[in-house]
Order: C-alpha cells, then sequence, then structure tokens
C-alpha cells in the first residue's frame, strides 16, 4: 500500500478581490487522486497523467502567440525569458548538445529514478521548450534559421562577438526576418572600452561602484546585476514588440548588467551629482550595518533574530517612540530627533538606540508587535523555510504553487510576482528536460517530417536526453 500523495494545485490569478478592483481567476485543480492500492506503474502512469494535465486550460497571457527563440543561459538572460514565459510566450530554449546550458549543472541538483536535474534551471526554465542542437552541424544551422523565420524575438546573453561568429548575430538573423526584435545581454554591452571584457554579476557589482558601497567586502545572496539587466531586457523586449505593433518594424535590443545597476542607484549616485553641481565635495561612506544617513531605518539585531524597522515619515515618529515605552519618552523633545532632517543627520546614534532598544526586548516579535499597533513599518526578519512553507501573506499571494515536475515529484515553484486582472501571468509548463520538446518543435512548428526528424538523430544534429524517452513511454 502506498502513502497517499499531496495534491497538486496550479492556480493563475490576478490577486484576491481585496476592493472590487481585481477580480480573482477559479484556481486550477488538476489532483489525482493517486489512490492505497495502485502498483508502482499504475501510480506511475497516473503521476504522468497528473504532469500532462496541470497545465490545461491556463487563461491566455498577455503574450499569448508570441514566439521567442532563446540562446541565453545562467541567469539574465533565462530570467528575461522566463518573465515572458508566464506572460504567455511560447519560448524555445536552444541547449549546446548533449551538454545543456550552464545552468543545468549549477547547484542544487538531485537524482530521482535516475535522473539528475538541477534546482537553478527549473527555477529559471519552467514553461519553456527545450530542443538541444549540434550547431556545428549543417542541418542544426538550417533548423536555427527555419525559427528565427518564425519568431517574433531572438535573445542572447553571450559574450559580444560570440553570435556573430556563430553566424547569429542582428544583422544575420534579420536576413530571415526583417522585423526580428533581437535582445542581446551582457555584462558591458555591446560597446564601449570593457565590451568585450568576459563578465559575471559579481563583476558588474565591482564595475558599477556598488561594491565600493559596502562596508566590508561581501557577497550578495542574489545577483541583482544579473536580475535587473534580466527584467530589463524582458521590459525592452515587451516595448518593442508594441513598437512594431505600431510602425512595423523590429530592433537591435543591447542590455548591460553596469549599465542596469548604475540605472537604480538611486542614492549614492544623486548625492554625489548634486554636490558636484554646487561645487561641494561629498563623503560617501559605505554602507555596514547601519544605513549612516537615514534614521530609524536598517535591521536590528534581537535576543532571538532580526527585525527591519523604517521610520522616516514625520507622523509615524511619536508612535516608534510609544512603542519603546516611557523610557524613552525623552527622544520626543530631544534636539537631535526635532525631525525627520535632524534625525537622519544623527543616524549612527539614533540606530544605535534603535538596536539597544530590541536588543531589550524578550523576543523579536514582542518588538514587531509594539511597532505594528503603533503604526510603525517593520518586519521580522523571515527565513526560507517560513517563506516557502509557513507564511500567511505568502500564501496569500500564491507565490508558492505546487507542480508536478517530471521524476522529482510535487515540488514548489515560485509563482510570477505579475499580478494582472485580464491576462494572468504565472507558471505555464514544469522545467523541461533536455531536448524535451526537440521532436515537438520540428514537427509542429518548423513542419519537418518523422523521417527527417529521425535523419537528424541518426547524424547527430539533434539529441534530446534519455529519459524524455521514459515520458513518452509513461504517456
Amino acid at each position: 500500500m502506498y502513502d497517499k500523495q499531496p495534491e497538486a494545485k496550479l492556480s493563475c490569478t490576478g490577486g484576491q478581490p481585496q476592493d472590487g478592483r481585481m477580480e480573482k481567476f477559479p484556481s486550477i485543480d488538476n489532483s489525482i487522486d493517486i489512490g492505497y492500492s495502485l502498483n508502482y506503474d499504475q501510480k506511475l502512469m497516473l503521476r504522468e497523467l497528473k504532469i500532462m494535465n496541470q497545465f490545461d486550460s491556463l487563461p491566455a497571457g498577455c503574450l499569448d502567440g508570441v514566439v521567442i527563440v532563446d540562446f541565453t543561459w545562467v541567469l539574465s538572460g533565462p530570467l528575461a525569458t522566463r518573465l515572458l514565459t508566464d506572460m504567455g510566450a511560447t519560448v524555445i530554449k536552444v541547449e549546446p548538445y548533449q551538454v545543456g546550458a550552464n545552468e543545468r549543472h549549477l547547484l542544487l541538483s538531485k537524482t530521482v529514478d535516475g535522473v539528475e536535474q538541477s534546482s537553478y534551471s527549473i527555477n529559471l526554465n519552467r514553461g519553456k521548450k527545450s530542443i538541444s542542437l549540434d550547431l556545428k552541424k549543417p542541418q542544426a544551422r538550417e533548423i536555427i534559421a527555419a525559427l528565427a523565420k518564425k519568431a517574433d524575438v531572438f535573445i542572447e546573453n553571450y559574450t559580444p562577438g560570440a553570435m556573430e561568429r556563430l553566424g547569429f548575430g542582428y544583422e544575420s538573423i534579420k536576413e530571415f526576418r526583417e522585423d526580428i526584435i533581437y535582445c542581446s545581454i551582457s555584462c558591458f554591452g555591446h560597446w564601449g572600452p570593457y565590451s568585450n571584457r568576459p563578465g559575471y554579476d559579481t563583476i558588474a557589482q565591482a564595475a558599477s561602484g556598488l561594491s565600493s558601497l559596502y562596508a566590508a567586502p561581501q557577497g550578495s545572496p542574489i545577483s541583482p546585476g544579473d536580475v535587473l539587466a534580466g527584467t530589463n531586457a524582458a521590459l525592452a523586449i515587451v516595448g518593442a514588440l508594441f513598437a512594431r505593433k505600431m510602425n512595423g518594424r523590429g530592433q537591435n535590443i543591447d542590455i548591460s548588467m553596469m549599465d542596469s545597476l548604475l540605472a537604480v542607484n538611486e542614492s549614492y549616485i544623486p548625492w554625489y551629482s548634486i554636490s558636484q553641481t554646487v561645487g561641494d565635495k561629498i563623503d560617501l561612506t559605505p554602507i555596514g550595518r547601519y544605513y549612516d544617513s537615514y534614521a530609524p531605518f536598517g535591521t536590528y539585531q534581537g535576543k532571538d533574530g532580526r527585525i527591519t524597522i523604517a521610520c522616516l515619515e514625520e507622523p509615524r515618529w511619536p508612535g516608534l517612540v510609544k512603542a519603546m515605552g516611557e523610557e524613552y519618552a525623552w527622544l520626543m523633545n530631544d534636539p537631535r530627533t526635532v525631525d525627520v532632517n535632524t534625525r537622519c543627520n544623527n543616524a549612527l546614534w539614533l540606530n544605535m538606540l534603535i538596536d539597544e532598544w530590541v536588543m531589550s526586548k524578550d523576543t523579536v516579535r514582542d518588538a514587531e508587535r509594539l511597532l505594528t499597533e503603533n503604526g510603525v513599518a517593520c518586519q521580522r526578519v523571515l527565513t526560507i523555510p517560513e517563506i516557502v512553507d509557513t507564511d500567511p501573506h505568502v500564501k496569500a499571494r500564491e507565490m508558492f504553487i505546487e507542480v508536478e515536475q517530471p521524476f522529482l515529484g510535487p515540488m514548489k515553484f515560485c509563482n510570477s510576482p505579475i499580478k494582472m486582472s485580464e491576462t494572468p501571468s504565472c507558471i505555464r509548463g514544469c522545467a523541461p528536460l533536455l531536448g524535451e520538446h526537440t521532436d515537438d518543435v520540428l514537427a509542429n512548428i518548423l513542419g519537418y517530417n518523422p523521417e527527417q526528424i529521425k535523419h537528424f538523430y541518426e547524424n547527430g544534429v539533434i539529441y534530446h536526453e534519455p529519459a524524455v524517452d521514459r515520458l513518452t513511454t509513461a504517456e
């Protein structure tokens, strides 16, 4: 007898109906009761049916009908195309023969039933179609040319010049479709003294000055340059699609991680610029534990965790002092705290004082409760397990959806952060195995017949990993 599997509920919503402006789409529950008395093969068959059916009947996204040829790898490019996939675009990910894209080999990998899959790749490539080609073969290059003729968008994030050497640069792809939208993402962009340098997110952080703003050398738990460049690329592609609808012309898009980081430096660069304009000198102090120019504003240490507090509005200051109790009532009359500007000019002292108060509480939850009761913006620092498994707000926003990933089983995927009422952005497919859609794309999008596809396999032009055949057998 087998343990009953948890239900896999896939939802594609436009948001909770808080005020009538956003109507919630009905959840799509494709769960199948696997039962208690089935043998292993029967159970496997039903699980495969669940995998096949869980994305049926999703509402159309705003990019429904848009076809994107995806030559991206690692993070910035795959993130851009994931955003576009969630919005309904058909993304065809072109992967190196047998090896696959780089993200398939990044942590954390797990092997189940003889099939190895990477959490990094699953997170970035869900909903896409994977094809695997040997681009050294002329017939593979013909397949890319055929895809380019069908595509609305062609996107890549290799070092500048790499796609031109392959014969798939903007001008070459434009010969196959005059109005193609071609997007390139790189560390430094396609022109300028640094353009030919290889680069990763951490290099872009150094080049943009972001690394100079940390008090001590440190890494980042996310990759801001990659994330911003990927988001900017998706935004630019959507804008270019709209422009093409209006004027009938495609265009070339160049996105740089360094540029993307420079553009979102909302404080330090404008501080330097305005000081330079009026002839003043400014010392830009790196950020450590506290912000040296904002208070109360930052993350404060308690006995059992940390809490983030932000109080930069005059009406909320009395509430903060009240929450801190009678012992700190003198703050209402201290000359160093008379208004927001004065408090920010005394940020180090005031932030240390807030830290002292937080540490005096038995738990950070106590501090959070007192602050919340008095209208102060605050948040206990949540852990990853809390966020994924238990936080009620994350659940209400449907930010984690359980999906049946082939061979792995039910897995929580982070949902789209974009909530749209009419054309929702949401998870639209499992993460593909390497070359899982090679046959589908060649047959149903490009029109190759079974004999031609068989010939491509026999001659090492196309590929899919062996596990794909096990999916087909299960179907």
